[in-house]
């Protein structure tokens, strides 16, 4: 089961890279600089309650690994969160969801026009950014990753309600939408710093697996979190029509019967009462147990890609990520 407090924290994780960490948010800021009020409201409101920071995290402590140019790489360990920052206000229109990281979503707070146009500007900033380091690398793997994610999205979208969902075809959408652009980010690191191919190949596979796996928590989180510590609301894949793991595997447990109240949770739009059956479910078949259990095994194979770098403090960071990515609780 995920456990209710992470034993390993992010502050040791991110510490061969905190000083370069704590300048990305005023990175961020100034890459989004504009005239226009509105636009410059939206991206205070959504940067005011930081998160994570994993992906420009990934892409500085992949490049740890050789030398790299410091003002080059916070440009583009900032696009890289200023992407995901673009793909989450638009993930937020499609899923109507009203809170994000414990605040009103833009789509809540501005309406869908502003969202989009808001996101739009991001992505058009993120990329500019990219474009001027002038590594053809680089450029090419976002511009092949952003279409990647988006594949991922529209996958997800057109599964909605596929109560016969396989599986490999989860691992396919959450590979798409989520554990691709963890793996640019690390390989962007790798390519900054001039790594030979075998390194750049085993961080990238590191951030595929690694991606896999911190998704699959992520969507067990949504049956298992509280909204005030996930920072989202909980219960959304399910009411949205979403299936991932621990349903698809439930759906390949329960009898007939079980599985036709399954399909009305999700056709009725859940609801606080229909929600609470459909986890009583997952908790009597166990799912999230085997949901994490997949995770460890996508961990398992991210660890062994590190065997092959140098053992310095950035190989022992992403170490701790994988054992953090499976204690989260948000």
């Amino acid at each position: 089961m995920i456990k209710s407090q992470s034993t390993v924290l992010l502050a040791n994780i991110y510490s061969p890279i905190r000083e370069l960490l704590d300048e990305i948010p005023p990175t961020i800021i100034d890459t989004l600089a504009t005239s226009n009020d509105l636009t410059r409201d939206v991206i205070r409101h959504f940067f005011s309650s930081q998160g994570k920071l994993l992906r420009p995290a990934l892409c500085l402590l992949g490049a740890q690994f050789g030398k790299f140019d410091k003002s080059l790489t916070l440009r583009i360990a900032s696009s890289l969160e200023i992407l995901h920052s673009a793909t989450l206000i638009h993930d937020d229109i499609i899923d109507s969801s009203y809170m994000r990281r414990n605040l009103p979503t833009v789509n809540a707070k501005w309406g869908p026009q502003v969202a989009v146009l808001v996101g739009d500007f991001m992505y058009d900033k993120a990329f500019l950014t990219i474009f001027s380091a002038k590594k053809q690398e680089l450029i090419s793997l976002f511009l092949m990753t952003a279409g990647t994610v988006c594949d991922g999205e529209i996958l997800e979208y057109r599964e909605k309600d596929n109560f016969n969902l396989k599986e490999e075809q989860y691992l396919e959408i959450i590979e798409k939408k989520t554990a691709s652009l963890l793996s640019t980010c690390v390989e962007s690191g790798a390519l900054l710093a001039d790594l030979p191919a075998e390194q750049v190949a085993a961080l990238k596979n590191f951030g595929l697996y690694f991606g896999l796996a911190f998704q699959i928590v992520d969507d067990c989180l949504d049956f298992t979190g509280s909204a005030e510590s996930f920072g989202k609301t909980i219960g959304l894949d399910a009411s949205g029509g979403v299936l991932t793991l621990p349903v698809i595997r439930l759906l390949s447990l329960v009898s007939e019967n079980k599985k036709s109240e399954v399909f009305k949770i999700f056709k009725s739009q859940g609801g606080p009462e229909k929600f609470q059956y459909l986890l009583n479910l997952i908790t009597e078949y166990r799912t999230v147990d085997y949901a994490i259990q997949k995770a460890h095994e996508f961990t398992d194979r991210a660890r062994l890609e590190l065997a092959m770098l140098r053992d310095i403090p950035a190989r022992q960071s992403l170490e701790m990520l994988l054992d953090h990515v499976l204690q989260r609780t948000r």
